[in-house]
């Protein structure tokens, strides 16, 4: 088996090289691909400079496009590439734990999932991060407007760790939101009747850098999130093809 770990990165040159080392000890058949979101500090010289025991890539995309353009631009990577088996989100920030990527991998193995969210609130312990109180708010209202419009309950729409077998990665590589897409991209999964599920991981607070959110504004994050969603139930489903 043959996987790529996609690492979207903008102005993480603090935490990006820890990142990466974090993710040494995975076994043979992971790839890494970092991909420089034209940042403006200094994380293309420290993509430049990474050394790790798997096999390291690096896309440096021109000018800042948002976390959705770079996260497609791995998939489509991917696609162009060709040979891998699943594609992973690990952000660059060093809020996710290494030790979930082949938990996830082999659940989407396991259980025929298209796409596994590492979630953040099913650890019965509470252990690990949990975002800001305001911010699971809004974890909440999506996850019930999620379940409310297609049926599939999850628990953290938002995270950025998920694993994406080939019927999901395949069409991201074509089709992606922009912006913020995890909920939008998950959301359509879900409409087009492809196999989700979540996992239990545990998340550290960011290392550095800045979330996309705050980039973006909390108003218009959720407004754009939530009429995306509302206008794509519209649709009818589409035909998915591994």
């Amino acid at each position: 088996m043959r996987n790529l770990i996609v690492m979207p990165a903008f102005n993480e040159e603090d935490s990006l090289a820890r990142t990466v080392a974090s993710l040494d000890r995975l076994p043979a058949g992971y790839e890494v691909l970092v991909v420089d979101d034209g940042s403006t500090d200094g994380t293309g010289a420290v993509a430049r400079r990474l050394t790790s025991r798997l096999p390291v890539h690096v896309l440096h995309l021109p000018v800042n496009s948002g976390i959705g353009v770079a996260v497609q631009s791995g998939y489509r990577f991917a696609l162009a590439r060709g040979g891998y088996d699943y594609v992973i989100q690990f952000d660059a920030d060093g809020q996710h734990d290494a030790a979930a990527v082949v938990p996830l991998v082999e659940r989407c193995e396991r259980d025929g999932l298209d796409l596994c969210i590492g979630s953040r609130f099913l650890d019965p312990a509470g252990a690990g991060f949990r975002s800001t109180a305001a911010r699971r708010v809004g974890i909440r209202f999506f996850a019930a407007l999620i379940g409310a419009l297609s049926g599939v309950r999850v628990t953290d729409p938002t995270s950025g760790l998920r694993c994406a077998g080939p019927r999901a990665w395949r069409r991201f590589a074509e089709h992606y939101p922009e912006d913020y897409p995890e909920p939008e991209s998950l959301f359509w999964c879900a409409r087009n009747k492809l196999r989700v599920g979540e996992l239990p991981v545990t998340m550290s607070e960011r290392a550095g850098g800045v979330s996309s959110i705050r980039r973006l504004g909390t108003v218009y994050y959720m407004t754009k999130v939530t009429m995306a969603i509302v206008f794509d139930r519209l649709r009818g489903t589409e035909l998915v093809v591994a």
